[in-house]
């Protein structure tokens, strides 16, 4: 199992920050463009290599994003409103990805075709926000890292409205 660590600042226009591994050394770069509509996230590995691109949709009801991997592959993670409780689905080609847990304290787990690959944890009482990505199956290392950046739009996004 691995384990990355993500702590985002607190006054902030765009999100920037590295995403860190258990020994604080960085492993991924997150930038997000500023935009007045919109919002595209980009995450590069330490190369400076594009990995995956994190977009919302503007012309939705409810916040919708997609992450575009640089292999071509695509994810679309769409907020639904339910009594109670706060639901995201994905829509991925070709994949089962499923997400379950708590959506407003930020702690849920992320099944592939019913088998649990991670799980994503927002730490409390820190300085920003502060998370922690527990990879179960590392060859999902960036899909688990993408869900967790697009959930984190959406969050932002909802709570801006």
């Amino acid at each position: 199992m691995k384990k990355l660590f993500i702590q985002q600042k607190v006054f902030k226009i765009t999100d920037q920050y590295s995403v860190m591994d258990e020994n604080q050394n960085p492993v991924y770069y997150v930038d997000q463009d500023f935009k007045l509509i919109g919002n595209t996230v980009h995450v590069k590995d330490l190369s400076g290599r594009e990995i995956f691109v994190v977009d919302k949709e503007i012309l939705a009801f409810l916040p919708r994003y997609v992450v575009r991997f640089s292999d071509g592959r695509q994810v679309a993670l769409k907020s639904r409103f339910t009594f109670f409780k706060k639901q995201i689905d994905v829509e991925a080609n070709g994949l089962k990805l499923e997400l379950e847990g708590d959506f407003f304290d930020f702690q849920f787990s992320i099944y592939e075709s019913g088998k649990k690959i991670g799980s994503i944890t927002r730490e409390f009482l820190t300085w920003g926000d502060t998370y922690v990505l527990n990879i179960i199956d590392e060859t999902r290392e960036v899909f688990v890292l993408a869900l967790m950046i697009a959930v984190d739009c959406i969050k932002d996004s909802e709570k801006n409205n």
